[in-house]
């Protein structure tokens, strides 16, 4: 993978990082805090956003599809996290 690629998917990942510490902005941080419903679809696009930072981080330090996102062809060829 050249420099400017690796570059680029970490800036990427950094991004979706920066976008999901965003959306929860001024949530409550507790586990007793409660969410209103607007707060709650934030949290969860924010999950989104921070596993895809993840998977992205993945990639580059492993040079593999993350097994969470591999097709069922692609499963077969490199086997499951079970099996690797």
């Amino acid at each position: 993978m050249t420099t400017d690629l690796r570059a680029a998917l970490t800036t990427l990942a950094d991004r979706y990082d920066e976008m999901a510490d965003r959306l929860t902005a001024g949530h409550p941080t507790t586990l007793l805090g409660h969410f209103t419903v607007t707060q709650q679809r934030q949290a969860e696009r924010a999950h989104v956003l921070r596993r895809t930072a993840a998977d992205i981080r993945e990639l580059l330090v492993t040079g593999r599809i993350p097994h969470d996102l591999m097709t069922d062809a692609e499963l077969d060829q490199h086997g499951t996290p079970t099996a690797s």
